[in-house]
């Protein structure tokens, strides 16, 4: 559930892991599936994620991950007794690089959008990729919003973006139809 927490108060993951050398492309992978599950490196061997039932499960897989490949981790689950602030500060910038990408996101399809307006480029496939677009964008911030359980900053300015991409979709979808009712 989003939201603001007290940065003492939070239970963490912790994955300590040392991987094998090979395969080469286990780096990568480990990282995407971290990075996706909203956990952060404090150092290149040690990732921490608040703790929650999905977060848990995606930890636990890397490590299965990682020890079938040769390597080691361990999984802990604890308080932080200091730096807790630290932690929570790097989640959240790590939450707020995410949603400043939807942001820009949102202002290039608008922008795309007004081009379109001006040129009179009114057309359905336009108005259907547009759409898509919007649609994936939605479902990241939702997903990033699912884990952004420390109150990032940027969460607002994304629920704003995306409010403004679909008002402009929906401007351009009017002269879309206008358009085809005229033809």
């Amino acid at each position: 559930m989003p939201g603001s927490a007290d940065p003492a108060a939070v239970t963490w993951l912790v994955l300590v892991c040392r991987l094998p050398a090979k395969p080469a492309a286990l780096k990568g992978m480990i990282r995407r599936r971290l990075t996706a599950a909203g956990a952060v490196y404090l150092s290149p061997a040690v990732t921490v994620v608040p703790s929650s039932g999905a977060a848990e499960r995606v930890l636990r897989r890397v490590r299965h991950v990682i020890t079938d490949a040769g390597g080691s981790a361990v999984l802990l689950r604890g308080e932080a007794i200091g730096g807790a602030a630290e932690m929570t500060a790097a989640l959240n910038r790590a939450c707020d690089r995410e949603y400043q990408d939807i942001i820009v996101g949102c202002g290039d399809a608008v922008t795309s959008i007004e081009a379109l307006t001006a040129a009179a480029d009114y057309r359905f496939e336009q108005l259907w990729d547009r759409d898509a677009a919007l649609e994936q964008l939605t479902a990241r911030y939702a997903a990033i919003r699912q884990r952004d359980t420390l109150g990032a900053g940027q969460a607002q300015a994304v629920a704003s973006a995306l409010a403004g991409y679909q008002a402009a979709l929906d401007e351009y979808a009017r002269h879309v139809y206008a358009t085809d009712a005229a033809s």
